[in-house]
């Protein structure tokens, strides 16, 4: 470990060294928890005012530099300074900075970059006073970043601390004040132009949206999970809890509980007591014992139960051995003797009393043995564990350790594994009749391959699961979701069963990765008569208050089985199982990126089994999974309000800002989304019209009714003449694919619909050429004219009330010869599509 020099004391003109770390910063210190001083030169941990679920141990502390009694001090102040933005001396020197101060872990991040500036200047031979660098040297600084990172959001960063220690000059030591090195330009231009790239507006987020393609499985997915996984879940993992205890109406294979030094002279004393106890003793010289010694191994063992071997012992020193050997050769003197040849416990060929362990002995015969083990294989659905690979040659071998387990529950202390193995030991004659059967039950098919190498001995067994729910497959066919599983594959399904929790909360709460980890029990509620969720609020705000978040009801389920799958007395997100032993990782929080990553990878390992769709290979972090929610929402009438309220944005102007605005921006790739939908749309409303197709009807007029008339009389034939899709007629889904797939460029409409196809388009003659052909211009229709323009009777109430607005018109007396000519050729026009509409001819 390297040994650093102590430091030489260096007072700060602007603090005092006894000075709290965190006073002046609206925090809420934890009671008994000790909070550091200025004047810790070394390291602040701030386990004082509390350390988010989501961040880790190391995030939650500040180390500064020991090696430069100066630099030292400097990024102290500096540390100081941004965790205390109120403080006295800061509004003297007339810095003001914002009232909440920044989190440990950016400030950690800070003075880590600024080290960095520091060792550059250094090297560069720069002064050590940072404010007489000049300009050029600060930009040379920036450039040397952009060499080393990869980028543009870290070269803002590392602008924005060096904009910081800018600020704070006037209370550090040793920094004369000095210019803003890019005249206030915004940071993330800073680092654009330090790659050659765009200036990103200030009216967008760098943080992009999830694509609908991997949105959409991936919701799927953890809904599947929550609502159809779990129960199946849960149920295997109390199955496999009771096969952790000894089966009923089994031998019972472990070790009693060590006897307590201070009951050892009581129950030797019993023992002694007890007529027909007689002191086993060496019948002959044994190796460095002569005969007549005490068996004292032994002896312990039956004096004990077998709990203790050394009671005699003179290394024992919780008591007396001394005085119980006295006992027993008392004892000896009076006569109660038994010997016995060399053996530890077992008296060969003499009527020697023996110890026997728990198990093993007379109580435990042979017979018994076998009969557990044909007990075992009646049932039919017992099946026997074989080695799956090649190794050593023994694939298709009994796995007889595992096999054992099974038969007699969890294996016994290490002082009996040998003649626990010993039952189907094959060189022996009842090991190989029992290994027979086994064999016997593995040739008829009722053998289960084991890939030890995946597994931990007896966990790689697979149990039968016939009660799985069904899932529906991509091929159309239903089936169990699992039909068998191990407790190895168990611990992954449980781990995919809170990484789908995690990445629901996160996708459709529109909460921080920091607020959706700080989620206890017991913290679904209602809020202003919704259903919503409490947790606490840390990002920009120190005193970490409980805020609430409006949810929908599979969110408040996903909560729900969440809270069977913790462990901890509070916190929901938390390590898999609980610590033990010397283990201290008991504390709330996981890590968000490597869960997302997980769910993810195991999706699409499963897929093909599970019956869910694979999701795309890409990025997905909690951060996106709040954009891409917040811009669906913000497709939704008056929701700019409604998002700040559930983002937790705060603003003047009631909760509506331009950071809620930026959210709510609608991405390339969510656009064509939505005009997908919009397709769909058209096509669901479609499917009334086929079913009339059908049935003979005319469903529509107007010029492109023989069109319309003749895309729903090829579905129809596709339907009728494909026996897969006959055979689902009756789902709607597949007539709106079908539907969807002829007419890609319906549009619907009040008066008409729009089957857009741009050389036929009446509409397109307003526009100039090379803006032709990309869209209808709906304010140019011609809806009695255009080929393109069908009209169903669902559009009928609207040309007759035109028609009957017209007729009024034309015979108003006061209207111009040359506007009643127009008024009785708009009216032909709409009597033709009218009149169309009233007639009962075929199809």
């Amino acid at each position: 470990m390297t040994a650093f020099p102590l430091l030489t004391p260096r007072p700060s003109p602007a603090f005092r060294d006894d000075e709290k770390v965190f006073s002046h910063g609206g925090y809420q210190l934890l009671d008994g928890v000790a909070v550091p001083t200025f004047g810790d030169r070394g390291r602040w941990p701030a386990d004082c005012i509390g350390r988010p679920a989501n961040r880790k141990p190391s995030e939650w502390y500040l180390l500064f530099p020991r090696e430069d009694p100066l630099i030292n001090l400097q990024l102290r102040e500096y540390s100081f300074a941004l965790l205390n933005p109120s403080h006295p001396v800061l509004r003297s020197s007339l810095i003001f900075l914002s009232a909440v101060p920044l989190s440990v872990a950016t400030i950690q991040a800070s003075v880590l970059e600024l080290r960095k500036v520091m060792r550059w200047g250094r090297e560069q031979g720069l002064p050590a006073d940072l404010g007489l660098w000049a300009p050029e040297d600060w930009h040379e600084a920036i450039t040397y970043k952009a060499s080393q990172v990869e980028g543009a959001k870290t070269v803002a960063f590392h602008v924005t601390s060096i904009r910081r220690l800018h600020q704070l000059t006037r209370i550090m030591s040793g920094i004369s004040a000095f210019d803003d090195p890019w005249d206030d330009e915004p940071a993330s231009s800073v680092g654009a132009k330090a790659y050659d790239e765009d200036t990103p507006s200030q009216d967008t987020l760098a943080t992009p949206a999830i694509p609908p393609q991997t949105w959409w499985p991936l919701l799927r997915g953890a809904w599947t999970y929550i609502h159809t996984f779990a129960p199946d879940i849960f149920r295997w993992r109390e199955t496999f809890a009771e096969q952790r205890e000894p089966r009923a109406g089994l031998p019972r294979y472990t070790s009693a509980p060590p006897v307590r030094a201070e009951d050892t002279d009581v129950l030797l004393a019993q023992w002694l007591s007890t007529p027909g106890n007689e002191v086993p003793v060496h019948e002959s010289d044994y190796q460095n014992t002569a005969a007549g010694t005490p068996m004292w191994t032994a002896l312990s063992k039956m004096v004990t139960g077998g709990r203790s071997m050394n009671i005699f012992g003179s290394n024992n020193t919780s008591s007396s051995p001394e005085r119980r050997r006295a006992l027993v050769r008392a004892a000896i003197g009076e006569h109660r003797v038994a010997t016995a040849e060399a053996g530890v416990g077992r008296g060969k060929g003499s009527t020697a009393p023996s110890y026997t362990a728990p198990g093993t002995g007379p109580g435990v015969t042979q017979e018994q043995l076998d009969d557990d083990v044909r007990r075992w294989l009646a049932d039919p659905a017992t099946l026997v564990p074989v080695h799956a690979t090649d190794e050593h040659g023994r694939a298709g071998e009994p796995v007889w350790g595992m096999a054992a387990r099974m038969i007699w529950g969890p294996t016994p202390p290490e002082a009996h594994r040998k003649r626990y193995a010993r039952r189907f030991d094959l060189r022996h004659r009842t090991g190989a009749e029992r290994g027979r059967l086994l064999r016997e039950a593995v040739a008829v098919g009722r053998g289960v391959p084991v890939d030890l190498r995946v597994g931990d001995g007896w966990r790689a067994y697979p149990l039968p699961c016939p009660d799985a729910a069904c899932v529906q497959r991509e091929d159309g066919t239903a089936a169990p979701w699992r039909t068998q599983i191990s407790a190895t594959e168990l611990d992954f399904e449980l781990h995919m069963l809170r990484a789908a929790v995690y990445v629901f909360v996160s996708a459709l709460s529109l909460m921080r990765d920091s607020e959706v980890q700080e989620i206890q029990r017991d913290a679904v509620r209602t809020h202003f008569g919704s259903p919503a969720v409490v947790s606490r609020k840390t990002k920009m705000d120190p005193s970490r208050p409980e805020l609430h978040w409006w949810i929908i009801e599979p969110v408040a389920e996903a909560l729900t089985v969440l809270e069977q799958l913790s462990w901890h007395p509070t916190h929901l997100f938390v390590a898999m199982a609980p610590p033990t032993g010397k283990q201290t990782g008991g504390k709330p929080g996981i890590q968000s990126e490597a869960e997302i990553d997980f769910f993810i990878n195991g999706v699409n390992a499963v897929a093909h089994r599970h019956g869910l769709a694979k999701i795309p290979p890409g990025r997905v972090r909690s951060h996106m999974f709040r954009k891409t929610m917040s811009q669906l929402a913000g497709r939704e009438p008056d929701s700019e309000i409604a998002l700040g309220l559930q983002l937790k944005h705060t603003a003047r102007r009631a909760v509506a800002n331009r950071t809620t605005q930026a959210y709510a921006q609608m991405d390339t790739s969510w656009a064509k989304e939505f005009d997908t939908e919009l397709q769909q749309a058209a096509a669901r409303r479609l499917v009334d019209l086929l079913r009339g197709r059908r049935q003979g009807q005319r469903v529509a007029v107007g010029p492109g009714a023989a069109r319309l008339h003749a895309g729903l009389d090829k579905v129809i034939a596709t339907l009728d003449t494909d026996p897969r899709l006959r055979a689902q007629m009756a789902d709607e889904r597949v007539e709106e694919a079908l539907l969807a797939d002829e007419f890609p460029n319906l549009h619907l409409g009040t008066l008409n619909h729009c089957m857009f196809d741009a050389p036929q388009a009446e509409c397109q003659d307003q526009l100039p050429e090379d803006q032709r052909g990309q869209a209808p211009l709906l304010g140019a229709c011609q809806p009695a004219r255009c080929r393109n323009s069908t009209i169903t009777r669902a559009h009928a109430p609207y040309w007759v009330a035109e028609e009957d607005d017209l007729s009024a018109m034309a015979r108003d007396p006061r209207l111009s010869p040359p506007n009643r000519e127009a008024v009785f050729i708009r009216l032909t026009d709409v009597q033709r599509i009218t009149r169309a509409l009233t007639e009962e001819d075929p199809a």
